[in-house]
């Protein structure tokens, strides 16, 4: 048996009930299970010191369980980090010259990127596929925008894939549905295995970094092959350390329980579920989120529905019959209305206590009514949603108010009113879309545009942590306690504010860290929990 001994530690929870007890504490380890927390107050006033093969000095740095990311890919977030990164761009110039450069360094590879929005770029549009190949000499160019749900294409992609006679296409060479996924796959397809390995753990690397412990894969046939999903399914025996667990999803239509078996045994039985990004419809800033009403900027569209409350029902049926979690993405008021349709059909025909075990999940389910908040809570829905959109697309004249309206914008992300209802949230980035930065999807919860769905930091930290895990199914605490028996999956973060508190100016490292999130742009550091030696 080994064990380490974690010592000067800050709890987000006391470990006792006593007023006196002071704010650091000894945390032993052993076999991987929190065997005792202790007071802590000087050098060798715990008595596990003793018992412990290692000693970590933490220096009052705080222990919270390691972050979940409810929903990413994987792949496409090595992509952005090994590809072109658009989304600092400011001109289509930028933007050219960042593709040529790329065009330059690796001749003959396709050129793939990510980010651009058009509200931030000069002239309101992104590049053509005339001026992508021109700056590429020719090559295959996929820049897909912020929202992945549309991108710009190069002439020779286009060419390549055949795009042109897709639904979706616009002779400008921008692509959204079908002429969307086939330019996907024109890029993914081909893709040697072993690049692909580098790119996933280039993405789980950066994940670790980050403080997350595990990442739920949303994987879809109109993402990526199932190769992709199968590789990143195989890393953990690549021997690659401190990797993230990854929790895998597939965003499959399926008609009965057989069609449900026959894609879990396609992957091994390795899938949570036929969940994630199986759509109902697109995104707002595409402009493919399904509405009841207009879009403020567009009179007369209103997006798109890729599925009606028949067909929830029936996947919803069968993924409950075969013992695994169904789910969608939905985003828009008129496709979540048609998804609870559905999802009351199904419990109709099952039984709310039946459908409630299966512990289904949505994603986003940004524009929800509260009557669809209420159905979601007695079926225990979990809701996987982002913070970060919030933060980034919310508030005066940006693109939920240009898109939607001031009033109709202000509904987005309820997140306080799904937890009053009863609703279970769990927080992701939808990287690359957002990036993996847990902290900053906090401060999203805790700053929300509207002040009426704000979230105190407690629970912003429960949604990010043993949120995830229950959105998985997977073992969790009650509360974001580090506690004795429980598994040591916690990580360790330093901040100002964090040191504020362990020299107790604040009733809580928690109540320091909330100011700090709030009055800043800083985010705490991960603080390594093995850099020291043996025990002496």
């Amino acid at each position: 048996m080994s064990s380490i001994l974690y010592r000067y530690a800050q709890l987000p929870e006391p470990a006792f009930k006593h007023d006196d007890l002071p704010r650091r504490w000894a945390v032993l380890v052993r076999d991987g299970v929190i065997a005792r927390i202790e007071p802590c107050p000087l050098p060798g006033g715990s008595t596990a010191e003793a018992e412990a093969d290692e000693i970590v000095d933490l220096n009052g740095a705080l222990l919270l369980p390691g972050f979940v990311d409810a929903h990413a890919h994987v792949t496409d977030t090595g992509l952005l980090l090994a590809g072109v990164d658009c989304s600092a761009a400011r001109s289509v110039t930028e933007i050219l010259d960042a593709v040529a450069a790329a065009a330059a360094a690796a001749p003959g590879r396709p050129v793939l990127g990510h980010g651009w929005d058009e509200l931030l770029l000069t002239g309101n549009r992104p590049p053509t596929a005339q001026e992508l190949d021109n700056a590429s000499g020719g090559a295959v160019v996929y820049l897909s925008r912020v929202d992945v749900h549309s991108a710009v294409v190069s002439g020779a992609l286009a060419d390549l894939a055949q795009l042109k006679e897709l639904e979706g296409w616009d002779d400008s060479g921008r692509v959204e549905r079908d002429a969307h996924h086939a330019a996907r796959h024109a890029t993914r397809f081909g893709m040697p295995q072993e690049r692909r390995r580098e790119l996933q753990l280039l993405a789980l690397r950066h994940a670790t970094a980050q403080g997350l412990i595990q990442v739920h894969e949303m994987s879809a046939p109109h993402i990526a092959p199932d190769e992709d999903l199968l590789d990143l399914l195989d890393l953990p025996a690549s021997g690659e350390p401190d990797l993230p667990e990854i929790v895998a999803y597939r965003g499959e239509l399926a008609a009965d329980e057989a069609a449900v078996r026959g894609v879990l045994e396609r992957f091994g039985g390795r899938l949570a579920g036929l969940a994630g990004d199986l759509m109902m419809d697109g995104s707002f800033g595409s402009r493919t989120a399904g509405l009841h009403t207009d879009y403020e900027d567009a009179p007369g569209h209103r997006g798109h529905l890729y599925a009606d409350a028949g067909q929830v029902h029936d996947h919803l049926v069968a993924c409950t019959r075969a013992g695994v979690q169904g789910g969608f993405h939905v985003i828009g008021d008129a496709a979540v209305a048609e998804l609870v349709k559905g999802l009351r059909q199904a419990a109709w025909t099952l039984g709310d206590d039946a459908v409630a075990a299966a512990t289904h999940r949505l994603e986003h389910v940004e524009g929800i009514s509260d009557d669809d908040i209420l159905t979601l809570a007695d079926l225990d829905v979990i809701a996987s949603v982002q913070p970060a959109f919030d933060a980034t697309w919310g508030g005066y004249g940006q693109m939920y108010a240009l898109r939607l309206g001031a009033w109709r914008s202000q509904g987005l992300n309820p997140f306080l009113t799904m937890l009053r209802s009863g609703v279970n949230l769990a927080f992701g980035s939808d990287s690359p879309v957002t990036p993996f930065a847990p902290w900053e999807g906090l401060r999203a919860a805790l700053t929300h545009h509207n002040p009426a769905q704000r979230l105190d930091l407690r629970t912003a930290i429960e949604a990010h942590t043993i949120g995830g895990l229950r959105a998985a199914r997977r073992p969790a605490p009650a509360t974001i306690r580090v506690g004795e028996g429980d598994p040591a999956t916690f990580v360790a973060w330093d901040s100002p504010g964090i040191r504020v508190a362990a020299a107790s100016e604040h009733p809580s490292p928690l109540a320091a860290l909330t100011e700090e999130l709030k009055g800043g742009d800083a985010v705490p550091r991960l603080v390594p929990l093995r850099d020291s030696g043996p025990a002496a």
